[in-house]
Formats: structure tokens, sequence, C-alpha cells
């Protein structure tokens, strides 16, 4: 009977860590399901990473609390360290790779849930982020699960919340005037609902000409319809004004005079216009251009920082009118200073919006 007893005894840490262990697992799990919900989808890594390590802490405080010997516990926490390590090395294409590229995902933050996002053939908005996959709903409202590890080892392109450019190519041919053409694309744009619209010659084939119009969308929940609505008018636009759009392998017979030459008949000579094409750029590339500016700027904080230590250095060696008068030009470089932290501090704002 002392015997049993004292087996019991030596038993009862342990069994009370089980208990505990699993009775709050469970718990911590129900009420980390229900905070995913709320959150939509942003719990979920949390409560992955958090009932993971969790657990891990309780297989060793059970070994720790076993009625062993302290050398076998320390064999027994040896082999539980080199099999963790194991399942690492030998799952790193899978779990763990996902996992690793999870935690990777999570701080570079290049997007959050509901941003549009493309990833190889996969377009759609971020509906879900766990430790080990990404879920995305497409233009059919299915969900999408994509391994962290194709996301962290694949170009991500994210479509900004603030705005970005839909566009669309077509061939025409050089029969037709590329003035007039452009004038019907950015006219079709505007009809679509694009601002800032322009119009890019890509190319001049054999058979054909390649155009691009693009234009700014400033909601980009309607990135999608948008660039169907971008599509509709551009045909109806050109068919209005009597615009042929076929395929360059496209065969018509027609009957010719011998004189005509497949140029557009120009009755006035159109002013070369260089902004035309180069004007979108400050649009196109406004993150960048803010991201130089602010380097600028930081560029001028730290030299204005090096003239206030010099200032400050021969204010400690002048006196009187000079020590006055040097005094009020760092009084006067601190409000500048001030005044260029604000300035960087509101250009980030923007630049991370």
């Amino acid at each position: 009977m002392e015997k049993l007893i004292e087996v019991v005894l030596s038993l009862l840490p342990m069994t009370v860590v089980i208990v505990v262990g699993f009775g709050l697992l469970g718990f911590l799990n129900r009420r980390l399901v229900r905070k995913s919900k709320e959150l939509a989808g942003e719990g979920t890594f949390q409560r992955q990473i958090v009932l993971t390590f969790l657990a891990l802490f309780f297989v060793i405080t059970i070994i720790v609390t076993a009625p062993l010997k302290e050398n076998t516990q320390g064999n027994l926490i040896s082999l539980f360290g080199i099999a963790v390590t194991g399942v690492i090395a030998l799952s790193s294409a899978t779990l763990a790779s996902n996992a690793m590229a999870g935690l990777m995902l999570r701080a570079v933050r290049n997007f959050k849930r509901g941003d549009y996002i493309r990833c190889g053939d996969f377009l759609g908005r971020v509906t879900e982020r766990g430790l080990f996959h990404t879920e995305i709903q497409n233009e059919r409202s299915d969900l999408i699960t994509l391994p962290n590890l194709h996301l962290a080892t694949n170009p991500v392109t994210v479509i900004r919340p603030s705005g970005t450019f839909v566009s669309c190519a077509l061939s025409l041919g050089y029969d037709l005037q590329h003035d007039e053409i452009e004038n019907l694309l950015i006219e079709a744009a505007g009809h679509a609902g694009l601002l800032e619209a322009f119009v890019r010659i890509r190319s001049l084939g054999d058979f054909s000409v390649t155009y691009e119009v693009s234009g700014q969308l400033d909601d980009t929940k309607k990135f999608l319809s948008s660039k169907s609505a971008l599509h509709r008018a551009v045909l109806d636009n050109l068919h209005r004004a009597g615009v042929e759009i076929v395929s360059p392998t496209f065969m018509n017979q027609r009957q010719i005079k011998d004189s005509r030459a497949f140029i557009p008949e120009v009755t006035v000579a159109a002013a070369a216009d260089p902004a035309r094409d180069h004007g979108p750029d400050s649009v196109v590339f406004d993150k960048a251009d803010q991201v130089e500016k602010v380097e600028d700027l930081r560029s001028r904080l730290a030299a204005l920082d090096k003239e206030i230590a010099e200032l400050e250095a021969q204010l400690k060696a002048a006196e009187g009118d000079e020590a006055e008068k040097i005094q009020g030009t760092v009084l006067l470089r601190q409000r500048i200073r001030e005044r260029l932290v604000e300035r960087i501090a509101d250009i980030e704002k923007k630049v991370q919006e």
C-alpha cells in the first residue's frame, strides 16, 4: 500500500501537468478560434503560433516532472530536441519551410489582409494569413490556399489600396492615324471612369501597330470590373468611330487602287508632344518619387545636424554678443530641423498608405 501511495505521489506532478496542459490547450484553442472568426482570418496565425509553442513547452514540462532519474530526463530532453531538429530538417520543404516563410512574410509586411495580390497565375484578395498558408479569394469568389513557401519564393505583385493603373492593349492597322486612335482610346478610358489616361505605342509589328491605353483607378475594390469596363469602352468608342479591330492574321480580299498607299490620310501635321509619352511617369512612379524625396530630406537633415553640432561647439568658446548671435542661429537651425522631421514623417506616412 505504501509503495502504491508512493507511486501515485510520484506520478501526481506529471498527471497535474498533463491535465492542466490538455485543459489549457483546449481552452486556448476555443478562445483563439473565436478570436480568429472575429478578426476574419488574422487570428489564425496567432492561434497556430501560440498552440505550437505551448504544446512544445508542455511536452518538456511533462518530461521534467516525470518520476525519472536526472540522467534519464536529460537524455529524454536531448532526444526530444534531436527529434524536433530532425523533423525541421526532414520537412524543410513542407511544414518547416512554410512556417519559416510565414514568419518571413510577417516580417516583410509587403501585403495585408484585404489587399489584391498576384503571384504567378493566381490573382485575388487576401482573406486569411496563417503560419503555413495564405488564403485568397479570386474573381469567381473561390477560396484558394497558397503555401507560404510559394509566396516567399515567387514574385508577389501587390495592388496598392491607394490606387493602381488599369490598361488595355490592342493591335490596329497602319492605315489608321495614331493621333486619332490615341484620342479615341483616351476618351474610352474616361468613359470607363479612369483618371490620368494616357496611350503608349508598344510596338510596330509586321502587320499592325500595338497600342496600350492606361488610366488610374482610385477605388481598387473595383479592379476586376474596371478592366472589363475599359475593354468595353474601347470596343464601343472605336466601333462608333468606324475603326475596325481585327486580328493581324485576318484575311479579307478587297479591290483597291494601284496607287493606294497604306498610310493614314493626314490633313494637318500634328506637333510633337514629348510630355504625352513621358508625363505619366510622375504618376506611375509616385511612390518612388516620394521615397527619393525622403532620402533627399534625410541628407539635408544630416547636414543640418552636423551644422548644429559645429555651432554648439563654437557657442561653448564664444562670449558676449558673439555667443548671443550663435545662440540665435542655433535656435533657427533647430526650428528648421523640426520642420524637416515633420515633413519626412508626413511623406513616410503617405508612402505607407
